[in-house]
């Protein structure tokens, strides 16, 4: 399957901050089925030539009475006509490849597959029409068609994605939940690991001392001090002990003001914390930068009341 552009967002004509270029440039650096469990790629990428090539096929059977004694009508371009056009011999219905289809009032076929396939990657509908040049009002169309177009081809990879598409807390992937667990372990042993070169000069030659924040260590070459927490993004960073359920938290999506009542934490400080664990995660655990930037993205025009933990 070809993947979405990974052109450059730099390239797109959108004024946007500094730091939604750097997240956009991000998502397209992804692979643009990486959201989704392993066992539906094969469907999406079916899914995604399905849409690239239905409007130039031919059908095979009218779409009215299932009668295979159809012929070319009147081929595209005759009359104005946008697409062949095919006469079925028993109903004496006139058609094309797309009647009965949910995709029959969409335009512009050659943008069916780029738009999918950037949905896939986790852009929302309004961006992907800022990247494709077209309305938010067509957008909007063609999400639901192409739900409904995707109900009809595997009614397992429609299942997930409708699923993933409500403002609902939604499941990770397997694989999304395994690097989860991995950040989660290794934020929870910040305060017992106790086996950190040293960031400076790379000394193993250290002295370990006590502490009630991530360990820190004395170093016996450069004589400097550092802890677990030195030259990484959560360096500075206060209440290690809510770290671990933080960043579960924001990979499933919790908006900001949710974050703020959970954490009992300021906006100011909400903030930070979200910018200092997306580096962390886009470092260290790409998907689950990927999912987090995408579930934040999908819940944050109705983050509505906070959810049970």
């Amino acid at each position: 399957m070809a993947t979405a552009d990974s052109t450059p967002f730099s390239t797109f004509e959108i004024p946007p901050t500094r730091r939604h270029v750097e997240t956009i440039d991000f998502m397209l650096s992804r692979p643009a089925l990486a959201l989704l469990p392993e066992s539906l790629r094969p469907a999406a990428r079916g899914f995604l030539a399905y849409l690239a090539t239905l409007p130039g096929s031919a059908p095979h059977v009218c779409p009215v009475c299932d009668s295979r004694a159809i012929h070319l009508a009147m081929p595209a371009g005759t009359r104005g006509m946008r697409r062949d056009s095919y006469l079925c011999r028993d109903c004496r219905k006139r058609f094309t490849v797309l009647t009965g289809t949910p995709l029959r009032l969409l335009r512009s076929e050659e943008k069916w597959k780029p738009w999918m396939s950037y949905r896939f990657q986790g852009f929302s509908q309004e961006l992907i029409a800022n990247f494709l040049g077209i309305s938010n009002k067509a957008s909007m169309t063609w999400s639901r068609a192409f739900l409904k177009a995707m109900a009809d081809y595997d009614t397992e990879l429609h299942a997930w994605w409708q699923a993933h598409q409500s403002t609902e807390i939604s499941e990770l992937t397997e694989e999304a939940a395994r690097a989860l667990a991995e950040c989660q372990a290794m934020l929870a042993g910040l305060r017992a690991t106790s086996d950190r070169r040293c960031p400076h000069c790379g000394s193993a030659s250290v002295q370990v001392i006590t502490s009630r924040r991530a360990t820190e260590y004395q170093c016996h070459g450069c004589q400097r001090r550092y802890s677990n927490l030195t030259e990484t993004p959560l360096s500075h960073l206060q209440h290690i002990e809510l770290w671990p359920d933080y960043v579960r938290h924001l990979v499933l999506g919790y908006h900001d003001t949710e974050l703020e009542q959970i954490f009992d934490l300021s906006k100011p400080l909400t903030n930070l914390w979200r910018q200092r664990f997306l580096q962390l995660l886009q470092a260290r655990w790409p998907l689950l930068a990927h999912w987090t930037l995408w579930q934040w993205s999908r819940r944050r025009a109705n983050p509505g009341n906070v959810p049970l933990a």
